[in-house]
């Protein structure tokens, strides 16, 4: 829609609109941003601080934009300014979108064609960044498991700003309209500054009750922008001196280029967040009027970097699927990336953006009858990616079930104790190779989990991570614990699923104790919300009285990289033993499934995809050290203590005389990722569970 309110202006305040003019050094500094986001993903695997240089730079051009428009005419043109946008931001987006999307679809499994299709879908409708908020994803982390669209929240974030503060600023039209003691400028001013205190007061709250949410968090990241506002409205419009521009511009350069060495522990959008985006914000009012003068306005303005910039929007969304793209086509490189693969990302990167530039340009350039068609073809790019992509969504279910379904039927299941114990004996001292169909990473992970959501349970889930027995049962049994306790659910759906109903109840990052040495290893974000799920569970189970709980959680915290704690398992059982006496006296039989140990510094996922393509005859297998079966031995002999069903688990992962657990068992991988059992391996046990299970539960 288009506002009609009109202000008239007076010719004094027509006056006072700041002289458009480009200004070549923003171009400098947008080239800089996209460099430090590619190299620091490429290289280092954290943020640069980049992004927040480009909302910055988005809220300060955005509002000084905006707000010429309400000085010079009264009114802001929402639709059009809309449009202006479209054409702006959707073509290059849209390329990425059907280029990456396309080549993951035809490289990866049924299995990640709905992953990659909701992700097409999310980044295409500007809520790319709410999915990933909900998911809980570290951005910090970045990994093969990580989405090749992920960067795609820092577009839909600004997008959504944008979006709001176009209307905002038809609405500050309306508002000078009514209040005509106060000039739209200020208005606009006082608006942004409220805005950005409460978004600033909520970010700093929201990353200490849950950090990997705000970093994506639309109102986290609004002041980031409606500060760049502020500013763009009151110091830009300030005379100041020749030397102190100078000084304010080499000092921003120092700030933006320093911002990816400060500590990665410290969260995004807190108060770390201020340092670029105040560097940033001086060189944008350095640069105010006249252009930037000093060393800082030279690098700014040097051709090179001015180029870069002028196609650094597709550097950005090019440079993370290129390395993504990359890691999945040579898995055997690892993460690590060297100086001379990651320039040809990089250079990849900047060539993709050109070439889509001049694409865009050529199809912008159409004359004729062909103009108008040429403009709305830009405009409509990207929601025709939303609507083919929202199709397939409905597509891809059906897909993923019939993947699923066509591995569970060619699964490897162990058919007794004495077999999965020569399959291991063969796996610690010979090569395997991984199966056909077997996945790694989302892929490999249970249905459960990545279907169903049901690694953290809350009330509202318990219905949807109960699956009710083929025949009507009374019988319950629930999985407690982290997120280990999901990874056992297809072994234990497949023993006791025709039998008994079976409910997950776990949470992630909670492990079903309260030892003291849970709080040095677990992150502070996680312990709380911990604390009042446990309390939950068990006042459910005294209402619902189930026949057998499943505990089960990881927590090896044993060996130097650990600081050599002592008794862990110990520890670990010692704060668990008021949890299972309360489970024991609501009616529960309860057995301890022990988590496989971890698969920590020991390699990565190269040795699995070596594996799969025959690349390597390398042993794929990680030493059992006797820390990690003391602390097996310790927590199995105290939960046996309390009167719970010690099942040793150890023995079926690794080889405890050859002090090996092998990372691939009869072609299928013992993990998804590199601390929890995959469904393939989790199904390989299912007649093992089974065994150890059905005579709790009288079956």
């Amino acid at each position: 829609m288009t506002s009609d309110t009109r202000v008239a202006p007076s010719a004094a305040r027509a006056a006072s609109v700041p002289a458009r003019r480009r200004r070549a050094d923003i171009q400098g500094l947008r080239a800089i941003a996209s460099l430090l986001v590619a190299s620091y993903h490429v290289w280092f695997g954290t943020v640069s601080g980049g992004v927040d240089v480009f909302f910055a730079i988005g809220g300060f051009l955005l509002v000084h934009s905006l707000a010429g428009e309400l000085e010079r005419s009264g009114r802001v043109d929402v639709w059009g300014g809309i449009r202006r946008q479209a054409r702006r931001l959707f073509p290059m987006a849209a390329i990425v979108l059907v280029v990456v999307g396309g080549l993951l679809l035809a490289l990866g499994t049924p299995l990640s064609a709905q992953r990659t299709i909701v992700d097409v879908f999310a980044s295409a409708t500007y809520w790319e960044n709410w999915r990933l908020a909900a998911d809980a994803t570290d951005y910090v982390a970045a990994g093969h498991d990580k989405s090749a669209f992920q960067h795609f929240w820092a577009m839909s974030a600004q997008g959504q700003v944008t979006l709001t503060l176009i209307v905002v600023f038809a609405l500050l039209g309306v508002a000078a309209a009514t209040i005509r003691r106060w000039s739209v400028v200020r208005i606009a001013a006082v608006t942004l500054a409220a805005a950005t205190v409460a978004s600033f007061a909520y970010a700093q709250w929201r990353v200490v009750v849950d950090p990997a949410h705000a970093y994506f968090d639309t109102w986290a990241r609004l002041w980031e922008l409606s500060l760049g506002g502020v500013v763009a409205l009151t110091l830009a419009r300030l005379p100041l001196g020749r030397v102190v521009r100078a000084v304010m511009g080499v000092v921003g350069v120092a700030m933006v280029l320093t911002a990816g060495l400060l500590p990665t522990e410290w969260p995004q959008p807190g108060l770390v967040t201020l340092y670029p985006v105040a560097g940033a914000l001086l060189i944008l009012v350095a640069g105010s009027g006249e252009p930037l003068p000093g060393p800082a306005g030279s690098l700014l303005r040097w051709r090179p970097l001015v180029w870069i910039g002028g196609i650094s929007y597709g550097v950005y969304l090019w440079h993370w699927p290129l390395l993504k793209v990359y890691q999945l086509l040579f898995p055997q490189r690892g993460e690590v990336i060297n100086a001379v693969e990651g320039a040809l990302i990089i250079g990849g990167a900047m060539l993709l953006s050109w070439l889509s530039f001049r694409l865009i340009a050529a199809v912008a350039a159409a004359r004729d009858g062909f103009a108008r068609v040429g403009r709305l073809a830009l405009e409509v790019s990207l929601p025709v990616v939303a609507v083919v992509a929202l199709v397939g969504t409905l597509v891809a279910p059906a897909m993923r079930e019939r993947a699923l379904a066509e591995a569970t039927a060619g699964a490897v299941i162990a058919p007794s104790e004495q077999q999965l114990s020569r399959w291991l004996d063969h796996a610690a001292s010979e090569h395997q190779a991984m199966g056909e169909g077997m996945a790694l990473n989302v892929d490999g992970r249970q249905s459960e989990w990545v279907d169903d959501g049901c690694a953290t349970v809350d009330r509202s889930e318990v219905a949807q991570c109960t699956y009710p027995a083929v025949s009507p049962s009374s019988l319950d049994v629930w999985i407690v614990g982290d997120s280990h306790a999901v990874t056992w659910a297809p072994a234990v759906r497949t023993a006791l699923g025709d039998v008994a109903n079976v409910t997950l109840l776990g949470r992630e990052n909670c492990q079903f104790t309260d030892a003291p040495i849970v709080d040095r290893h677990v992150e502070a974000e996680h312990r709380d919300p911990c604390r009042a799920h446990i309390p939950w569970v068990l006042e459910l189970a005294e209402q619902e009285r189930p026949e057998l709980v499943l505990i089960s959680y990881g927590g090896w915290w044993v060996g130097p990289e650990f600081g050599d704690e002592p008794d862990v398992g110990t520890q670990l059982a010692a704060g668990g033993e008021e949890h299972v006496r309360a489970l024991q006296r609501s009616g529960a039989q309860v057995a301890w499934l022990d988590a496989p140990p971890w698969w920590y510094g020991t390699g990565d996922s190269a040795c699995f995809e070596e594996s799969r393509d025959h690349l390597s005859g390398e042993l794929c297998a990680m030493p059992l050290s006797q820390e990690r079966v003391d602390r097996h031995d310790q927590l199995g002999a105290a939960y046996a203590a309390m009167g719970a069903h010690s099942i040793d688990t150890l023995r079926w992962f690794c080889d405890v005389e050859a002090r090996s657990c092998p990372l691939i068992v009869e072609g299928v991988p013992v993990f998804a990722d590199q601390r929890h059992m995959g469904s393939a391996y989790s199904l390989l046990l299912s007649s093992l569970v089974a065994g150890e299970l059905r005579p709790l539960v009288g079956v």
